[in-house]
């Protein structure tokens, strides 16, 4: 298992990419779901300082991920002790369709990072927030958009 505890302030992001990108090389993700468990697990942590924490977030309060590689799927937990908030259950954005700069900001992080790996998981226990995340080993499936193949395709 893998461990790292950061102070939550943006200046821990760097850190938590060496972590996920570490964990995913000790995985053997493809660059493809690497990328996949990078995107989910920053905007988790980026999300948990900004708006989590709000106004009080500062190195007095403390992320903590952990980690593990089994056998067919990598996950990463995010702990951390601001407000309940099961990011699971956020609303999906309603203006999907509509062009970037008309849309209304918020949730559109949220919605990203659950789409981007295979199941995420909520837990709000002993005053903290837990949030895993779980990446399939395996190859990515010839139906998947970013296989770079379509259905009924050959390579």
């Amino acid at each position: 298992m893998f461990q790292l505890t950061l102070p939550a302030t943006t200046g821990s992001l760097d850190k938590v990419i060496t972590f996920v990108d570490d964990l995913a090389r000790a995985g053997g993700l493809s660059a493809v779901r690497a990328g996949r468990l990078r995107l989910a697990v920053e905007e988790l942590v980026t999300n948990s300082i900004m708006h989590g924490y709000g106004n009080s977030r500062g190195p007095w309060h403390e992320i903590t991920l952990e980690a593990c590689v089994e056998q067919s799927e990598v996950w990463l937990r995010v702990s951390e002790d601001a407000p309940p908030f099961d990011p699971t259950r956020s609303h999906l954005p309603q203006d999907l369709d509509t062009p970037l700069g008309e849309r209304t900001p918020g949730g559109l992080g949220l919605f990203l990072a659950r789409q981007a790996v295979d199941r995420m998981a909520y837990d709000y226990r002993h005053g903290r927030n837990h949030v895993t995340v779980y990446v399939h080993r395996g190859p990515l499936p010839a139906a998947d958009p970013d296989s770079g193949v379509a259905p009924g395709e050959r390579q």
